[in-house]
């Protein structure tokens, strides 16, 4: 299957272009994301599934995972924090978030609080629960 990697915002061509790639072939599109807790982190996935959605026309079937920072991971303290910027536009949305998270909404995580060896980990363990063929994808990773 094809891969689409991205940092930040993505543009409407990029989420069109690989909704159109998994409908054409009749496929589940597994989304794996890895972004700040943050007014701007939390708006890019909300942006992107909602584009996703209306691109696929409700034929899409969409597994989307936040595989980083999580509220889990704001919740537990483990990882350094810092100040929001409350004049953000997507403020207002990441405040009601965080309060049905039970999380302060003047916190904020960037991913890059998070080990590196933590994320690679989340982000292989995503990937091979993604895998239904583990002897064809060794083959396919050896060659």
């Amino acid at each position: 299957m094809g891969l689409y990697s991205c940092r930040g915002q993505s543009s409407k061509t990029f989420v069109h272009e690989a909704v159109v790639e998994y409908l054409r072939r009749g496929r589940p599109l597994s989304v794996l994301f890895a972004g700040d807790w943050d007014p701007t982190g939390r708006s890019v996935p909300r942006s992107v599934v909602e584009r996703m959605e209306r691109y696929g026309n409700g034929g899409l079937e969409l597994d989307f995972r936040q595989i980083a920072v999580t509220a889990d991971d704001v919740r537990s303290g483990r990882f350094t924090t810092h100040d929001v910027n409350t004049a953000d536009a997507n403020y207002r949305r990441y405040r009601e978030e965080c309060l049905r998270e039970d999380i302060d909404p003047h916190l904020a995580v960037e991913v890059e609080a998070l080990d590196p060896g933590l994320l690679r980990r989340r982000l292989e363990s995503a990937i091979e629960a993604l895998i239904d063929d583990i002897d064809g994808w060794n083959a396919l990773y050896a060659a």
